[in-house]
């Protein structure tokens, strides 16, 4: 299906989401906590790895996954500092402390290549333009270490016919979504260079998500011969 055209502009995004933020959490709630709940389940956190989620809003999901990973280390990066003040409370009163909230841009990730055994974004493509698709999963491929994994949820065009009312919403309503729409995202993260291990469709109160679970293969060094 036709994907809806979405304009990128940081501080609209910013102005957006403090808006929305004070009732951000229900609506994620109602909609996706199904498909996050896959995404840590597809993500097989063993503590002591080196983990980044990339639009971690309001740290619902960044929450677990500092709990999961005591010893290890976590970032999470928001383009909304509302969000990420939201998440730093939230943290703060979950008592988990080994975690590191900053600004960031998912187009423009500041850290090293090889830097993650994983990085999660959950429900950030569907705000994005189609453009740029292919600059965010060249960067989640970039900063990922060989053999590393990428967990990903959108929200999807759905399988079901009630499913197109979503899409309908985003085409008339787009401020109530916060002009987030159904979005086709494995075929980016192959061309980037990811292996998909697994992708489910996951429907929550006739909300449909896309949970995917990518790879960056191990390339062993040919054999040099005698």
């Amino acid at each position: 299906m036709e994907i809806l055209k979405r304009n990128l502009n940081a501080e609209a995004t910013q102005k957006s989401y403090k808006k929305v933020v004070w009732f951000y959490d229900f609506w994620s709630w109602m909609t996706e906590r199904k498909a996050t709940k896959y995404a840590l389940e597809f993500a097989k956190i063993k503590d002591k790895e080196t983990i980044l989620e990339v639009a971690c809003g309001t740290g619902v999901v960044f929450k677990q996954i500092v709990r999961q990973n005591p010893d290890g280390k976590n970032i999470g990066i928001d383009l909304s500092p509302d969000m990420l003040r939201k998440a730093k409370m939230r943290l703060k009163k979950a008592g988990v402390y080994n975690y590191e909230l900053r600004e960031g841009n998912a187009l423009q990730l500041d850290f090293e290549d090889n830097s993650f055994d994983l990085v999660v974004n959950n429900f950030m493509v569907d705000l994005m333009p189609l453009d740029a698709f292919d600059t965010i999963a060249s960067e989640l491929f970039r900063v990922t270490k060989p053999g590393g994994r990428v967990v990903i949820t959108t929200f999807s065009f759905g399988t079901k016919s009630i499913h197109k009312f979503w899409l309908w919403i985003a085409k008339r309503m787009p401020d109530l979504l916060t002009g987030c729409r159904p979005v086709s995202y494995k075929k980016h993260l192959i061309k980037a260079g990811f292996t998909i291990e697994k992708n489910m469709e996951v429907s929550q109160n006739t909300f449909p998500s896309e949970v995917m679970l990518g790879r960056i293969p191990i390339i062993e060094p040919k054999g040099t011969g005698e």
